[in-house]
């Protein structure tokens, strides 16, 4: 999935593979890497270290949202690349289970705030 030397894949969410509008993910050009029914939310992105700028943030919880709007969403901390896609597909098997067990949870919520309301704190969002 990386384009050239020197790209890794951002790393937004995991989501549940079949409730993702994936005609929206490519307005950001965003892709999935599914694992069983998992899906991560990704975009080709440099795999060098590098603190998100505020634009990367803003887009970062327009992105969450507009996830949020399909179903459960579990954030990736922001800023978070995988070095390729097989990374990221093992580390999608290792925490399989946890990572199910985790959608349900934010599924059954009923609090109705986002499950990374953390972060629109942070930004002031």
């Amino acid at each position: 999935m990386a384009s050239g030397k020197g790209d890794g894949l951002r790393f937004y969410a995991v989501v549940d593979a079949d409730s993702v509008d994936r005609e929206a993910l490519r307005a950001d050009q965003l892709t999935l890497v599914t694992f069983r029914d998992l899906a991560a939310v990704v975009t080709v992105a440099p795999y060098v270290p590098a603190k998100p700028t505020d634009a990367d943030l803003q887009k970062y919880v327009r992105i969450l949202d507009a996830l949020e709007k399909h179903g459960p969403v579990i954030p990736a901390p922001p800023g978070t690349v995988f070095r390729d896609e097989s990374v990221l597909m093992r580390w999608l098997d290792v925490h399989f289970a946890k990572l199910h067990e985790a959608l349900g949870i934010i599924e059954r919520r009923e609090d109705g705030n986002s499950a990374y309301e953390y972060v629109r704190m942070e930004l002031g969002a």
